[in-house]
């Protein structure tokens, strides 16, 4: 099973260029996602630095989307899962 994952471009960049020097300098042949997967597999190996980083990230409870989840707004429809098109942008 595969999963899309988006990375900005700066982190996009500097995996291809870890990629090409692997190539270049050691000889190591390995495709992005092979080097992805190996980065994933050593974090979670490395639990604790790992967490200690995440810890230095913002808060969620700052974040404007987490903070509509938990105050959603009240469209007066008591469920718009099937009509959510009609909802948001009118009678089409």
């Amino acid at each position: 099973m595969s999963l899309t994952v988006k990375l900005d471009k700066r982190r996009k960049d500097e995996v291809e260029r870890f990629v090409a020097t692997l190539i270049l300098e050691r000889g190591v042949k390995v495709t992005f996602q092979e080097a992805l997967g190996l980065m994933v597999d050593y974090s979670l190996e490395n639990r604790d630095e790992l967490v200690n980083r995440l810890k230095g990230l913002p808060p969620l409870e700052g974040d404007p989307a987490w903070k509509l989840l938990h105050r959603p707004e009240d469209w007066g429809v008591a469920d718009a899962s099937e009509r959510v098109d009609e909802y948001l942008y009118g009678k089409g």
